[in-house]
């Protein structure tokens, strides 16, 4: 007879917690709830439950960071992440982080159910020497670079959607194409697309750079010629630092910066960091403006903010 499978739940919302508790107890499962994600890493590495379903705003450590030092430790278990549907740049920063999936608020029963049990189903089938081949690569196959790394973000995307399907989706297909090769172009290499949002890394601030204002100066050519329904607008965040890189995942902070600024900047705008500025100052023609010291999201210290524009 199979054991019942041991899952925590890091949620800090009462109602969610235990509406996630009831829903998987009520499948057999045995389920613990811990508040915030201390415990919630504390408990995982002491216990190595089979599953852990992670939101990603957490007091006390965020589920992203959770995530990190996790897969840092070698744990290998399935880790769902919980995210606003509006939060779509932490599903690609999840993702990177470690996570195996996501499930969006609020979130369908039944969906949660047949996600939890097909990253069972797979992690059971998965022999214990390649599990043990997979801590390892986690503990020794890391390495540390100096990047500039990129998000790129589609305004009014998800409007779109919801207005017209079929149209967005033409409209998508032209801007991914488009983005993809001002990416080659500048020789930067595309870690992650969901949907519009695009993880892009670089050797070169420079290139970065460049590549940004290539994509805001093509898309101001194609405005030019098209209907307010049919034009692109972009917002890019671009930030120079130190990742990890596991599997040609990024991992890190400078991930997160990059994420965050694009979170922050106008349509049809680069904003960029210090690190970014300082590397490219003085190289290419464009319009730098100083936008002063922010606080940005899971990260402790402010970072100071240019605007790029052609």
């Amino acid at each position: 007879m199979n054991r019942r499978k041991r899952i925590l739940i890091v949620e800090d919302d009462r109602t969610i917690a235990r509406g996630l508790k009831e829903l998987l107890q009520a499948e057999g499962h045995a389920v613990r709830v811990v508040d915030n994600g201390e415990e919630g890493l504390a408990r995982s590495l002491a216990s190595a439950p089979d599953l852990m379903v992670l939101d990603v705003n957490l007091p006390r450590m965020n589920g992203l960071e959770v995530c990190r030092r996790l897969r840092s430790h070698g744990v290998r278990n399935p880790v769902i992440l919980l995210t606003a549907r509006s939060q779509q740049i932490d599903k690609v920063i999840g993702l990177d982080a470690g996570a195996d999936d996501y499930v969006t608020k609020p979130f369908d029963a039944h969906e949660v159910l047949a996600r939890v049990r097909a990253h069972l189903r797979r992690f059971d089938n998965t022999p214990s020497s390649t599990r043990d081949q997979l801590a390892d690569k986690a503990l020794t196959g890391q390495t540390r670079r100096l990047l500039s790394v990129m998000f790129t973000d589609m305004k009014d995307f998800s409007k779109r959607m919801n207005e017209n399907e079929k149209s967005a989706l033409v409209l998508l297909k032209k801007h991914n194409d488009a983005l993809t090769r001002a990416v080659t172009s500048h020789r930067g290499r595309i870690v992650e697309i969901i949907g519009d949002a695009f993880l892009v890394s670089f050797e070169s601030a420079l290139n970065a750079v460049e590549c940004g204002i290539s994509i805001q100066r093509g898309f101001k050519k194609h405005n030019a010629r098209k209907e307010a329904s049919k034009q692109l607008h972009e917002r890019i965040g671009v930030h120079l630092g130190d990742v990890i890189e596991v599997g040609g995942k990024l991992r890190g902070d400078t991930v997160n910066i990059a994420a965050r600024l694009q979170q922050l900047a106008a349509p049809d705008c680069m904003y960029v960091s210090e690190s970014v500025f300082q590397a490219t100052k003085g190289k290419i023609d464009v319009q730098a403006t100083r936008l002063g010291r922010r606080r940005v999201k899971n990260i402790k210290e402010s970072i100071t903010i240019y605007r790029f524009t052609d």
